[in-house]
């Protein structure tokens, strides 16, 4: 189904009231601290600029999606929440450390554990080093705010191209509670819950946990069982100490365990041999089985403590401190050659691949102190300090068997590599109000160090008896270095207000520092690749009615980036090169709107154009297959026009709800809500294979039920992906196996219906 791009812009146009999770902005009014600011319950309160605001006021983009929303749209993790933000895509690898956000366009499709992600998720103020670590089963959630463009001067790490801010909800100071159940075809489930309360006079406390299992969506014609599955569970407490009148406590800690088996799939072969092999297999785009002989596994472990300390100065200005540890332990492992072959074929135009495995065990310290002034008669500031620290380990180990000269032969090897990254960082950011114009901006100054280690023995194979890997996978490493870099980010803008809203224009500056190849590839132990800088330039609007009826927030954008860190794969060659891509660019409008007629009835519509590309990288790598005339010039090509991976031209989110009244006399009400997406096409390899091309869609979800009046009860009967739309969530090229392309299938590829129930009290 295709959408031109004048039919999108005339149905933005035409549904200005029908929205998707608000746009913000970003730098407060005066009398604003944390402590002091007398916020509306009516008003949607965010903390974009790490002071709490209202949505309306702040000036930067930021669309936020409410726990209530996650709830209705069927969104339960980080991974989903490209369904209810129209400028977010999400790339599913075949693990979650092989998984990556794209915010505007921008993300990382790099999986080397010494390459930070340039979306930053947050949770409770506390970044998450690795997005895999950030891929987390929402439970509890307040609310979740998408900063879009770069946000390195008040949120400094990984945050080049956005942060995606998760906030859980409080204790309470009254016993309460949350339960809810959820039952869909495949044998998935999920239960949730929370309890809250006071425990002494000053104390309280809040507990949540959850469990949720799928078989899975894909069947393995080998042995009959069922994989892109899982299973896991997790807990979160959090106990809150009002000490004093202007001293607070909070501490925070959390434990999550999943194991899951993700795999890709056929979705065409290249070589009639692996067809021949796979039968009954149909390999095609809607494919969503596997014909294998080994298992895949995805198992990973993670927990994390936090104290945060709040103090109220007698003049109104409040010191934050937020502390906090994390560990995380990820490991893997999947049949890359996609048969289930005992024995490579006579004719050696395949190989078996079936162990192909790793473990990453991280651990990350981090602390920040904040000091935020009250309104100190036109102007305020907020001036902090932040240090980081991550230590990641990683093993891995590769196996194959092929036929060399018509002998059988197993080649095999495993290395270790060790990345540490130290970030030290001082910041400041203020407002000067001059009666309706607001004038803001703010810098941060950064040292950052990465150093790395990796050491591989050929003799050190998996099998004994096994020969080595052949090419620098195969040959000795012992090697480590450092890189240090000193950098300075800002951003500065004004806003004015008009009545009925505001518009505002704003510059920042970005970092990512950088990046070394700790992988087996060729390439592993050269030079790391430079940090990525950005330029953003963003001019936005934002109306509202003054009962808050309709509001609509619009921002136009460009967005520059230079030495962006970028994985790619050379023509015949296992390994994965990591290079810096020259300059990238992102530009566009995004327009998000709610529009509430009554409290019965609820319309939301975010709609985003974009147009992300590679400006230079003359020397970037061909696909398989390419010609000099299609460009390919002693093994390279210039990508200068180049789409950047995962970036659709156009997104859209949209979510409606009708509450339909079943008279006073009955206890409850009815309800039917629908929310869907679309995005137009993508490309998903940066060397711009046309097979690995992925067509638009769409994904429409509805559901229909009844509630109480009181709010404490509902259960419903829903649907995801109503109109069965069968593509997968994405598709690369890869030239083993004679050429292939894989797909990423997801629990949504397919329609399926379930019941879900809530009981709070």
């Amino acid at each position: 189904m295709k959408v031109t791009q004048s039919l999108l812009l005339s149905s933005c146009v035409a549904a200005l009231g029908v929205a998707a999770p608000v746009a913000a902005q970003d730098s407060p009014p005066a009398n604003t601290s944390t402590a002091s600011r007398d916020v509306s319950s009516n008003a949607i309160v965010v903390t974009a600029t790490r002071r709490e605001a209202t949505l309306q006021e702040v000036p930067v983009a930021v669309s936020v999606v409410s726990g209530e929303l996650l709830d209705n749209s069927g969104v339960s993790g980080v991974d989903q929440i490209s369904q209810a933000v129209p400028s977010v895509t999400f790339t599913q690898g075949n693990n979650e450390g092989n998984s990556s956000l794209n915010i505007r366009g921008i993300g990382t499709n790099v999986f080397s554990p010494g390459v930070e992600p340039s979306v930053s998720i947050v949770f409770d103020d506390v970044v998450m080093a690795r997005a895999g670590q950030g891929f987390q089963d929402f439970i509890d959630v307040q609310r979740i705010e998408v900063l879009r463009g770069p946000q390195s001067t008040l949120f400094g790490k990984n945050a080049s191209a956005g942060v995606v801010s998760v906030t859980t909800k409080d204790a309470t100071d009254y016993l309460s509670g949350e339960f809810d159940a959820m039952y869909a075809e495949g044998n998935e489930y999920q239960v949730r819950g929370s309890v809250s309360g006071p425990i002494t006079e000053g104390v309280a406390a809040r507990v949540s946990g959850f469990y949720k299992q799928y078989d899975g969506i894909s069947d393995n014609l080998f042995n009959g069982d069922t994989y892109n599955g899982y299973e896991s569970w997790g807990v979160r407490g959090k106990v809150q100490i009002e000490a004093t009148d202007n001293f607070s406590l909070e501490f925070i800690g959390d434990y999550r365990n999943s194991v899951s088996t993700p795999t890709f799939v056929l979705a065409r072969a290249l070589n009639p041999a692996v067809v021949e092999v796979n039968k009954p297999l149909q390999i095609d785009l809607t494919n969503t089985d596997v014909n294998v002989n080994t298992p895949p596994r995805s198992d990973s472990e993670q927990w994390g403590g936090q104290m945060n300390a709040e103090y109220l100065f007698s003049n109104d200005f409040v010191l934050n401190s937020t502390t906090a540890v994390r560990s995380y332990d990820f490991q893997n492992n999947i049949d890359v050659d996609l048969t289930s072959s005992l024995t490579p074929p006579a004719d050696g135009s395949y190989f078996l691949w079936d162990l192909n495995k790793g473990t990453n065990n991280l651990t990350q310290y981090s602390q920040e102190l904040r000091l935020e002034s009250p309104d100190l008669g036109g102007f305020d500031f907020l001036i902090g300090a932040f240090a980081y620290h991550v230590d990641l380990d990683r093993t891995f180990q590769r196996r194959w068997v092929r036929r060399e000269n018509g002998t059988v032969v197993p080649r095999s090897g495993q290395f270790s590599s060790n990345n540490k990254t130290t970030n030290l960082a001082a910041f400041v950011s203020g407002n000067v109000y001059l009666g309706d114009l607001n004038l803001f901006g703010g810098v941060r100054v950064l040292h950052e160090k990465l150093e790395w280690s990796v050491l591989r023995d050929p003799a050190d194979v998996v099998v004994p008896g096994d020969i080595p890997l052949p090419g620098a996978a195969g040959t000795a490493a012992d090697f480590n270095g450092s890189v240090s870099d000193t950098a300075v980010t800002g951003n500065i803008g004004a806003r004015y207000d008009f009545g009925a809203g505001n518009v505002y224009a704003s510059y920042a500056r970005g970092y990512k520092g950088a990046g070394v190849n700790t992988a087996f590839g060729s390439l592993a132990g050269t030079e790391p690749v430079e940090p990525e800088t950005v330029d953003a330039f963003e001019v936005g609007a934002k109306v509202s009615t003054w009962d808050d009826v309709f509001s609509a927030n619009l921002a136009l954008f460009y967005t520059q980036y230079q030495n962006y860190q970028a994985q790619a794969q050379r023509p015949n060659d296992v390994a994965f090169e990591l290079a810096n891509a020259g300059e990238i660019s992102t530009k566009g409008v995004e327009i998000e709107t709610v529009f509430q007629p009554s409290d019965l009835t609820t319309f939301r519509l975010g709609a985003t154009y974009m147009d992300a590309k590679i400006d230079t990288f003359p020397g970037g790598p061909c696909y398989s297959g390419q010609t000099v005339a299609q460009g390919c010039v002693n093994g390279a090509q210039d990508l200068a026009g180049a789409d950047l991976p995962n970036a659709p031209e156009f997104r859209l989110t949209g979510f409606a709800r009708q509450t339909v009244p079943f008279g006073d006399s009955s206890p409850v009400d009815g309800f039917v809500q629908g929310n869907f997406s679309y995005q137009s096409s993508v490309q998903f390899a940066l060397d711009q294979n046309p097979l690995a091309r992925l067509d638009d869609y769409w994904l429409v979800n509805a559901s229909i039920g009844i509630e109480s009046k009181d709010d404490n009860y509902s259960i419903s009967l829903f649907v995801r992906n109503l109109f069965d739309q069968n593509l997968p969530q994405a598709v690369g090229y890869s030239t083993s196996a004679g050429g292939r392309v894989t797909a990423q299938v997801w629990r949504n590829q397919e329609r399926y219906f379930g019941l879900q129930g809530r009981f709070n009290f």
